[in-house]
């Protein structure tokens, strides 16, 4: 988890000039698209098919890790999303240059939920996830 949060933060910073993006409310087309490839790549994880997630990765994360890393990273440092469970995604907001963020919260069959914040690139493919941030975890003893 660290190596990939690390990396989200990097990437962030390089991205923001080491200031937070200004996002506003997406209008519908960027919410969808963003949406679906959020939604893609948590089926496949809960599938266990680390190759279709993987596809779903920026260029900058497949630059950095392969098929194969990227499965350890996620299995190792995001468990809740390969868990089957459900999904609530939150608003979609953009910077209008290629930047959006998401909020997504996994809740599992014990009603514990986690929260990530996905950031993604527009690419010439379409939106690219480039880095899941934990934000909230389900607190200790809960059950």
């Amino acid at each position: 988890m660290t190596v990939w949060v690390g990396l989200c933060l990097v990437c962030l910073i390089n991205r923001a000039g080491a200031a937070e993006p200004e996002l506003r409310l997406s209008p519908k087309k960027i919410r969808d698209e963003v949406r679906a490839v959020v939604e893609a790549q948590l089926a496949a994880l809960r599938t266990g098919d680390f190759e279709t997630a993987y596809g779903f990765a920026a260029e900058g994360i497949r630059r950095q890790f392969d098929a194969r890393l990227f499965a350890a990273m996620i299995k190792r440092g995001y468990p809740a999303l390969l868990r089957p469970g459900q999904s609530d995604l939150g608003v979609v907001r953009d910077n209008g240059a290629g930047l959006a963020q998401i909020l997504v919260t996994v809740t599992d069959r014990q009603n514990r939920s986690t929260v990530y914040r996905y950031i993604l690139d527009k690419a010439e493919a379409g939106w690219r996830i480039s880095g899941v941030v934990l934000e909230q975890r389900p607190p200790r003893g809960d059950t």
